[in-house]
């Protein structure tokens, strides 16, 4: 196992024996033009690993060329919640690949105490086969443990 790896363990390991089931609470994500998310890159093989946590990448196909990532079976088994954020235009692509049977929620769905004023709300389902990386992500929790932030531009 390589450093990485063993720190993430540890860190697992001693939040286990002190408090709770050695998950880390929230993941914030961020995704790119390309689908990817951390380092995991589209048609990568580490998109296949199924044992290792973290992982070292040294042919990223952006610069730098040589990385340490997250892996999804940490992303997937370790983290309760997992939060994406993206803007831009650039997005679109993604937000319309990932998702399918996107629809407005009703007001009853959003508690207007923790929602922020003038956000529009949609519940959605992700594809699968998830077509991009950051689809294939998540989390460990509920139905609720993935939340997507995305601007106007991103979504519409």
């Amino acid at each position: 196992a390589s450093y990485q790896e063993n720190v993430v363990k540890y860190l697992l390991d001693k939040k286990k024996s002190t408090d709770d089931d050695g998950k880390i609470d929230c993941a914030l994500l961020g995704f790119g033009p390309d689908g990817h998310t951390c380092s995991l890159f589209p048609n990568h093989k580490l998109l296949s690993e199924q044992t290792r946590l973290v992982a070292s990448i040294d042919d990223s196909p952006k610069p730098p060329p040589s990385r340490i990532t997250l892996t999804l079976p940490f992303l997937n088994k370790c983290c309760r919640q997992i939060i994406f954020c993206g803007a831009g235009e650039s997005k679109r692509p993604i937000i319309q690949a990932v998702f399918t049977n996107v629809e407005k929620a009703n007001n009853n769905a959003v508690k207007h105490d923790d929602s922020v004023l003038g956000a529009k709300v949609a519940l959605v389902a992700l594809c699968h086969p998830a077509p991009y990386p950051c689809g294939m992500v998540h989390g460990c929790g509920d139905d609720d443990s993935l939340i997507w932030l995305v601007d106007e531009d991103a979504c519409s």
